[in-house]
């Protein structure tokens, strides 16, 4: 049940960056075409990106709780690491360093990476473990 509701959730937070994506690409040419920028070009933008942070904090927890895949684990965990990061060269970049705010692009992108590896673990079929082989097996008996 557990891996139903992950792969659920992780296939929501697949759905909302493209939505983010294309909210950031709608706030960078409505200060372009404005020719002055507000940050409010960029509110459903930020709003959605504190969305997304939830969402995989909840993806990584209800990987904890299923414990059926220690590569979705992983993913899951490392998913909700780089929302953190993203969040926080948001907020470094906007305020004082620019070049922080350039990584939050290529942020974005190992985002997207991690979001289709989590994806594809989805969608992988259930592996069960090989059952052990009789000692004697071993022993040449």
């Amino acid at each position: 049940m557990t891996r139903k509701i992950h792969a659920g959730l992780v296939h929501l937070f697949a759905a909302l960056l493209v939505v983010q994506l294309f909210l950031a690409g709608l706030g960078a040419f409505t200060t372009i075409h404005n020719k002055q920028f507000k940050d409010s070009n960029f509110d459903a933008h930020a709003a959605l990106g504190s969305l997304l942070v939830l969402v995989a904090l909840v993806i990584v927890i209800v990987a904890l709780i299923g414990r059926w895949s220690p590569r979705a684990l992983r993913l899951s965990g490392a998913l909700f690491g780089l929302m953190i990061v993203q969040m926080l060269l948001a907020g470094f970049g906007a305020d004082d360093a620019p070049v922080l705010g350039g990584l939050h692009v290529v942020n974005a992108m190992v985002i997207v990476g991690v979001t289709y590896a989590l994806v594809r673990e989805s969608r992988a079929p259930v592996r069960e473990a090989a059952p052990a082989a009789p000692l004697s097996a071993h022993a040449g008996v």
